[in-house]
């Protein structure tokens, strides 16, 4: 799958194998380092570095971009809302913006009100406030309820299928959704391989492994922070390789010590079910428990496979004890 796009008129979208149309300022926008600073985060955090899941937020942007432009082809703000909605990303994204108490959509909007984005949006007539209210209220793009996004459907199918989870190709599953509302609307087949992908995904980024690495990574820059009197934010503009470059030449011999356990030993991660003495704790306590529409009616209300599927993902929300 390659995303260098060459032409201003025509992209080939590989995941979903389609073609979108950008206006004058996508193409712009898609020119950007803001923008492409994503090509350098992980969308699986520190997953992707003990998983197949190794796609980067550039790549997801581009999917849900995809998403809203195809089936909502003339709303140039939301399509512009899709392109710009990660551009606050943390890198190794959100363990550590959890742990380290940043928040990536604040960040999002100060890079929308920057010079670079904001210049482009002011050029063609768009108000960069109003594409921050649109990131801050329910959209088909993005919303607060049991239902699909565009944005979670993305990144979903887009991590299961990398995990080599998904039994039908993402581009059939574009060929059969739409939108109720702001909810994403499909039939009963499509929706039970994207509940598959739901669960799927869930069982890999919840792994006791990679939430221990999440925490890890999370201390890990707490402690550098600290023992070098620097402000934890001068990490919010780096990219993965550079967070990485900056903890690997730490002179503190804890930071080299988790850090040797992430990079090269993480065999060395013992799980418990139950607190032993010296154990971390890392602590499930968000689970995306969403379900596609079929007629305007929740899939997991008229299909008891994906029903199950859903209880299993909400089981998964409980505590895990590691040492190193």
């Amino acid at each position: 799958m390659i995303y260098v796009f060459t032409n201003p008129t025509s992209i080939h979208e590989p995941f979903y194998q389609t073609n979108i149309h950008p206006y004058p300022w996508e193409y712009e926008l898609l020119q950007t380092r803001t923008l492409r600073r994503l090509k350098f985060l992980s969308h699986y955090g520190v997953g992707s570095l003990v998983t197949a899941a190794k796609h980067s937020r550039f790549e997801h942007t581009i999917g849900v971009w995809t998403i809203i432009a195809t089936l909502f082809s003339k709303d140039e703000e939301l399509r512009i809302a899709a392109l710009l909605h990660d551009i606050g990303h943390l890198p190794f994204s959100h363990a550590v913006e959890r742990t380290l108490g940043f928040n990536h959509h604040k960040l999002t909007e100060e890079r929308i009100r920057g010079e670079e984005i904001s210049s482009i949006l002011l050029k063609y007539g768009f108000s960069p406030e109003k594409i921050i209210q649109l990131l801050g209220i329910d959209t088909p793009l993005s919303h607060k309820t049991n239902y699909l996004s565009a944005d979670h459907l993305d990144s979903f199918l887009r991590d299961a299928y990398m995990l080599g989870k998904l039994r039908v190709h993402p581009s059939e599953v574009l060929k059969n959704i739409s939108f109720s509302h702001h909810y994403v609307q499909t039939d009963i087949d499509t929706g039970r391989r994207i509940m598959e992908a739901i669960h799927a995904d869930h069982l890999s980024f919840l792994a006791p492994i990679n939430l221990a690495l999440d925490a890890l990574l999370a201390k890990a820059i707490s402690i550098f922070a600290e023992a070098s009197n620097e402000e934890v934010s001068s990490i919010q503009s780096l990219t993965n390789n550079e967070l990485l470059q900056v903890l690997i030449n730490s002179s503190h011999p804890q930071v080299n010590e988790i850090m040797e356990v992430i990079l090269w030993y993480p065999e060395k991660l013992c799980f418990y079910e139950e607190e032993v003495e010296g154990a971390t704790k890392v602590e499930v306590k968000k689970i995306y428990d969403k379900s596609p529409l079929v007629d305007g009616t929740p899939l997991v209300s008229i299909c008891a496979e994906s029903n199950e599927r859903l209880a299993k993902v909400r089981s998964l929300k409980k505590a895990h004890y590691f040492t190193y």
